[in-house]
């Protein structure tokens, strides 16, 4: 409240000084001992204009901070810029190195949209049958099988991704050769069943299609062991998965458009 006042006296400090400088050449001028009175009002002035004096101070410094806070945020914005061109150049990078040495026809997409229907967890691409896009052309990225397209039109097409509950993929888990039916199960993690219980299986084993289905062909990267455990009521293994790719901040990905190229 006190800075607010001294603001505003502040802007209107000539009024104050008008005022004040009366008021003192009043006193000299009907006090005969006028030598006295100049020590004093010297002394007074000096007070008057100390507060003018700190609240333009004060408000000086609180005008620079809003600077420099203006300032802070600008080069914050900028870094968080700078790292995000720094993160998608490196995943382009990958992109390209994954393309260069593919042995699979692969046309490049990007990701328009996600969830577009509510159920089916899925998302848009911006590319469709004018490019070769059929519907069941797998989806893949550097990091693994993400899905499948479910849905083609000339320049779209969506794509039933691999955390839909209704999605399965025959896998094989190396180097034991096992098989089983991979299913979604929860924050990036599967789960393979019909896994025979006597078969071989550690943590970091690599799990690739099985290339059982028409749909996905065969050693095509899916994901990792990441724990194994008997299922009790059946002879049988239940083998989790650690899925790598982050579905959630997907921008480009790769349709499998030509599976006889695949060695």
């Amino acid at each position: 409240m006190l800075v607010k006042l001294l603001v505003i006296i502040q802007k209107n400090r000539h009024h104050f000084i008008f005022i004040i400088s009366v008021i003192v050449s009043l006193i000299l001028i009907f006090n005969s001992d006028s030598n006295k009175l100049i020590p004093f009002s010297n002394n007074i002035t000096s007070h008057l204009i100390l507060p003018f004096s700190r609240a333009k101070l004060h408000s000086k410094a609180l005008k620079e901070n809003e600077k420099l806070r203006e300032r802070l945020m600008l080069l914050s914005l900028e870094k968080e810029t700078l790292f995000e061109y720094e993160l998608e150049n490196r995943r382009l990078k990958e992109m390209l190195d994954f393309k260069r040495e593919s042995k699979i026809e692969l046309i490049p997409a990007k990701v328009t949209n996600m969830g577009l229907t509510s159920n089916l967890l899925s998302m848009t691409l911006d590319v469709g049958s004018d490019e070769g896009v059929t519907k069941n052309n797998p989806i893949t990225t550097p990091a693994g099988i993400i899905g499948k397209i479910s849905y083609v039109s000339k320049k779209s097409s969506v794509v039933q991704l691999i955390c839909d509950p209704d999605f399965r993929i025959g896998v094989r888990i190396l180097p034991s050769g096992s098989t089983g039916i991979l299913r979604w199960r929860i924050n990036n993690i599967c789960d393979v069943r019909e896994v025979y219980k006597n078969s071989n299986i550690d943590v970091g084993d690599r799990v690739v299609t099985s290339g059982i289905s028409d749909i996905f062909p065969s050693d095509l990267y899916v994901g990792t062991v990441s724990s194994v455990a008997n299922d009790r009521n059946q002879f049988q293994k239940i083998v989790s998965v650690q899925i790598e790719e982050n579905l959630s901040s997907i921008i480009h990905v790769f349709v499998i458009i030509n599976e006889s190229q695949i060695q």
